[in-house]
């Protein structure tokens, strides 16, 4: 593997680290702001940010990754779907 590859790798992995670090720092914001704030316009607001961020986060993965981005968003919603629905696909 060239020099060039392990550094676009490297930097694949810095730029998914920070977003879904947002991610979950906003996760971790948005339950303080549920838990601490009483007026609902705060509480909307802060969860449209965090639902957002992490609709935002899905998309960067997939473009960074070099998924193509519905077919991503339709692998999550089947994993999703297969967990809460108890689906084992054989």
């Amino acid at each position: 593997m060239s020099i060039l590859d392990q550094l676009k790798k490297l930097n694949k992995k810095r730029v998914l680290t920070t977003v879904w670090s947002l991610v979950a720092v906003s996760w971790i914001a948005l339950f303080g702001v549920l838990f601490v704030v009483e007026e609902k316009s705060i509480q909307v607001a802060a969860a449209t940010i965090t639902a957002l961020f992490t609709e935002g986060a899905i998309w960067s993965t997939a473009a960074v990754t070099g998924v193509a981005v519905v077919e991503s968003r339709k692998a999550v919603i089947s994993a999703i779907k297969r967990k809460l629905t108890g689906y084992k696909s054989a």
